[in-house]
């Protein structure tokens, strides 16, 4: 029976990594609306430009990661519009000085990129962004600016592919401090100009002064430095006729609950199934945390990324997750089988609630390959072992047997966001892992005290938890993620 009892809690520690485990998963990295009309799968662009930047008394070469997602095709005569847009500027230390010398301390950034896209014409569309945070500007040393931003939707006029360029930069940078200095006015390149981009910043140019004496708002014209290599990607269009034959024959049908999940500020509703194993320490042999087939294991629901903090060398992400299986928020009921001393077969069935909102925080690096990526999911959950078998007979824990108070589990995922990732990411899921501590149990036994037997056996520290995460689906943007989501199987 301790075998059992501990076979159990084994199963409550690996459920309940289950549930953090998906709702970590969820939480790695920023995705955006979409209104694509394309009929294949997304495509992920990455591209670092360098860009001659006009600042107020020279020129000065700056980094520029350009991120965002394409669908796989489009379709003639409707709209397109490419979306997890992020801009990412690298200040170098001369325009940390530049900066400087006009008094400022912190810096708060919108950006504007001018982007080609060509068919039989060119036209000229702009992504725009501001960060979410203001930043302090370092004494020495560079400074990373990380621009979430949204695309302007293009219209595809012909068969033809439509090809996504790279064109000209403005940075409108709002600056505070102490003392601003105003910066003497410098000419806009004539490349700029041409553009037709306004100011993003309304009523101001290069070297105005805002209507406080400790900010400024001052207007950055770039150009790349190299109008080779400046491709983001090309959208192949596809047929009208063809496009709605493929989308007939591959008419989604999403599992029940999906997205089920209350959105805010800018998240998005997504899923994805989530299974894997725990271990006991005390025990030998692992739980696989799912029903047998043909039922499929329990989905996680995400509100992803609905707020973001830039912090020196990183972005994090803030999302929330929550349990689904049959209308409840836990895990399936799971019942299997350990033999205590090795031997002796012992049958339990564990159910696990989640009682807090899945708190999952995921922080990216923004700085350069491999862009590290590590999530961290934590909630709190109610353990409850019933119907244990020992050999073959009924042990009688009664139908209230559970531990003292309700466990924290806490999982980790990690992996690049390289194209195509490695290891775990949001989209594309993995193996999340962690330890639990099983606290004591208490309300074990009808006709004797087993509360002791259960805790010696079970109870304590160490037990490991390995899950795995399946790709993820947004019901809302169903082009942009995998519907329906895959079930993963478990790695071990």
């Amino acid at each position: 029976m301790a075998r059992g009892q501990r076979r159990a809690g084994a199963r409550s520690a690996a459920i309940v990594s289950g549930l953090l485990l998906a709702a970590g998963t969820l939480a790695a990295a920023v995705t955006a609306d979409a209104d694509a009309s394309g009929t294949g799968g997304p495509g992920n662009a990455r591209l670092t430009l360098g860009y001659a930047c006009r600042f107020p008394e020279n020129t000065t070469d700056l980094d520029v990661t350009i991120a965002a997602t394409f669908p796989g095709d489009a379709i003639a005569g409707r709209r397109i519009r490419p979306t997890g847009v992020q801009i990412t500027v690298s200040l170098p230390p001369a325009a940390i000085t530049a900066l400087r010398q006009l008094g400022a301390a912190t810096v708060r950034s919108t950006a504007v990129l001018s982007v080609d896209a060509s068919q039989d014409a060119t036209t000229t569309t702009r992504w725009q962004g501001h960060a979410p945070t203001t930043q302090p500007l370092p004494a020495t040393g560079s400074l990373t600016i990380v621009v979430p931003g949204r695309a302007t939707p293009v219209t595809i006029t012909s068969g033809k592919a439509v090809t996504f360029t790279a064109a000209g930069l403005t940075l409108a940078l709002r600056l505070e401090g102490a003392a601003i200095v105003s910066p003497s006015p410098s000419p806009s390149p004539s490349a700029s100009a041409s553009s037709g981009s306004p100011s993003p910043v309304s009523g101001s140019s290069a070297g105005s002064r805002s209507a406080s004496p400790a900010q400024t708002s001052l207007r950055v014209a770039c150009e790349p430095v190299s109008h080779h290599g400046t491709t983001l990607a090309a959208v192949p269009v596809a047929a009208a006729h063809a496009s709605r034959s493929r989308v007939h024959r591959h008419k989604l049908k999403l599992p029940k609950g999906c997205g089920h999940i209350k959105v805010i500020g800018a998240g998005t509703a997504v899923c994805g199934y989530i299974t894997g194993y725990s271990d006991v320490a005390k025990l030998f042999g692992a739980a696989l945390l799912q029903p047998k087939r043909p039922a499929k294991p329990a989905l996680v629901n995400i509100d992803f990324a609905y707020r973001h903090v830039l912090k020196p060398r990183k972005l994090i992400a803030y999302s929330t997750g929550e349990l689904y299986y049959r209308g409840r928020r836990e895990l399936p009921p799971v019942r299997a089988t350990f033999l205590a001393f090795r031997f002796v077969p012992v049958t339990a069935t564990l159910n696990v609630k989640e009682l807090t909102p899945i708190k999952i925080r995921s922080v990216s690096g923004i700085t350069g390959l491999p862009f590290p990526i590590t999530v961290r999911a934590s909630t709190r959950v109610r353990i409850q072992i019933s119907d244990v078998d020992v050999n073959g007979r009924r042990l009688a824990i009664g139908p209230h047997c559970r531990p003292v108070s309700s466990p924290r589990l806490i999982l980790i995922g990690r992996g690049d966001n390289t194209i195509p990732p490695r290891g775990y990411t949001v989209p594309t899921g993995g193996p999340l892992t962690g330890r639990l501590t099983i606290p004591a149990f208490t309300h074990c036994g009808v006709t004797e005290n087993l509360d002791p037997l259960l805790t010696g056996s079970i109870s304590g520290p160490g037990n490991f938890v390995q899950m795995t995460q399946g790709k993820l689906c947004g019901p809302a943007q169903p082009r942009n993620w995998t519907c329906p989501p895959p079930v993963p199987k478990p790695i071990h």
